[in-house]
């Protein structure tokens, strides 16, 4: 299994030392019984082994209350952007959108900076319309293919994880009619749905094409009996 990219500090002094490391850093400040951090963290360590440019560091804001008055943080999840020891932006709550963009921008500065991306490589020339993969049509395709499509790992009958699991669950529960696509059966649709919707982790939940949201976004609805209401009227069972 692949070491993690993510430092969590067991310490005071750990956290103080990653927190003033040179260069870029992502911190993830999270705590075990808000479960919009379950989800958090999974994206959060899918881009720290994308964004290798930066270093990301996690800490605990009960096992670390002095950095949490420092910050002036007043909930969980919380992700702080510090160069070089100094805070530079921030995210505020569990908006994984937001969260990717600035991570993705933050990282491609410092690619540039360091000189390991040609500043003309990374924005299309002028006038140049940008260049838009194949792919995308297969996604909008698949996106489309029910009023209702789960993107998860395995198939309804057989989950391979306990996310998709769950969401299966949920949707069978509203009532709904769904299908459903298997990422693990395609790594072009995997990756690339990640950067398609914006949205880096499984299961994706569509409604008529649109992004609805991952599984926090599903039980959010459920507990507020809002799942079925938020989902294409055709794909309600009589």
């Amino acid at each position: 299994m692949e070491a993690s990219k993510v430092t969590i500090p067991a310490d005071v002094a750990a956290a103080e030392a990653a927190i003033k490391v040179a260069g870029t850093c992502v911190l993830n400040f999270c705590a075990t019984w808000a479960e919009p951090c379950t989800l958090c963290n999974s994206v959060f360590a899918e881009l720290a082994a994308e964004h290798t440019h930066l270093a990301f560091v996690q800490l605990d804001a009960d096992t670390f209350p002095e950095l949490c008055e420092r910050f002036s943080l007043e909930s969980v999840p919380a992700f702080l952007f510090l160069t070089n020891g100094k805070l530079v932006d921030a995210v505020n709550g569990a908006d994984v959108p937001t969260l990717v963009n600035k991570v993705k921008q933050q990282n491609l500065s410092v690619s540039i900076a360091q000189g390991d991306v040609d500043i003309s490589d990374a924005a299309p020339a002028a006038g140049a319309p940008p260049s838009k993969a194949p792919l995308d049509d297969r996604l909008k395709a698949l996106t489309h293919k029910a009023p209702v499509m789960l993107f998860m790992k395995g198939t309804p009958d057989t989950p391979r994880c306990g996310f998709s699991r769950q969401a299966i669950e949920l949707l069978t529960a509203a009532k709904v009619r769904f299908d459903t696509f298997d990422i693990l059966g395609d790594e072009e649709v995997r990756q690339g749905l990640k950067k398609f919707s914006n949205w880096p982790t499984y299961p994706q939940l569509y409604g008529d094409g649109k992004l609805i949201g991952g599984l926090d976004i599903m039980k959010e609805l459920n507990e507020e009996d809002e799942l079925a209401t938020s989902l294409p009227a055709a794909a309600k069972l009589v």
